[in-house]
C-alpha cells in the first residue's frame, strides 16, 4: 500500500475569483547551522566599558561561530587555533585564561594535554528554546564587567607571595 505524502504549499488565493496561486518556495539562504546569540550580552561585551581587549572579544567571537555542533566545545588544537587567528600560542593562551576567568569561555573536555573549550551558553547556543533554557541551568553566569588588561597586571590572587 502506497503512503500519501502530505506536505504544506504557500498559496496566494484572489478572494474575487477564487484562484489559489502557488507562491514559489526559494532556497534556504544560510549554509548550514545557526548560532543564536544574545543581543544585549554581545553588544555589552563589544562595548569598551567591558574591559575585554579586541584580542580578547575576536576569540570569543571566534569560539561562538566555531562551535558547530550543539553545545560541544570546539575540538581543535591551541596551535591551530592560533594559527587560524594569526597570533602566537601563548597570546592565545592568555586570551583564554582571561575569557576562562570570566566564565565566557568554559572548558569542555580533552584529549590528553589538549584542552577544548566553548562558548557559555548564556552568550550563544546552538538548539532549540528548550534546550538552550535547560543548558543555563547548569551554568554561572559569565562576569559582564572584565578587569581592564592594566588591572589585570597589578591585582594579586590569593596565595601570591608579597
Amino acid at each position: 500500500m502506497a503512503k500519501s505524502v502530505r506536505s504544506k504549499v504557500l498559496a496566494l488565493v484572489d478572494p474575487d475569483t477564487g484562484v489559489v496561486e502557488e507562491v514559489p518556495r526559494a532556497p534556504y539562504a544560510f549554509d548550514g547551522p545557526h548560532i543564536n546569540v544574545g543581543i544585549r550580552r554581545g553588544r555589552r561585551l563589544a562595548s569598551a566599558d567591558s574591559g575585554l581587549s579586541d584580542r580578547e572579544f575576536r576569540v570569543l567571537v571566534w569560539y561562538w561561530f566555531a562551535t558547530e555542533e550543539r553545545q560541544g566545545p570546539v575540538q581543535m588544537t591551541a596551535r591551530a587555533v592560533s594559527s587560524e587567528l594569526s597570533m602566537s600560542a601563548s597570546a592565545l593562551s592568555k586570551t583564554v585564561k582571561v575569557l576562562k576567568g570570566a566564565r565566557l569561555l568554559v572548558e569542555s573536555g580533552g584529549i590528553g594535554r589538549t584542552k577544548f573549550y566553548r562558548t557559555t551558553p548564556y552568550l550563544a547556543f546552538i538548539g532549540t528554546g528548550l534546550e538552550h533554557r535547560e543548558a543555563v541551568c547548569d551554568w554561572n553566569p559569565p562576569e559582564m564587567r572584565i578587569p581592564k588588561p592594566c588591572d589585570r597586571r597589578g591585582a594579586k590572587t590569593k596565595g601570591d607571595a608579597t
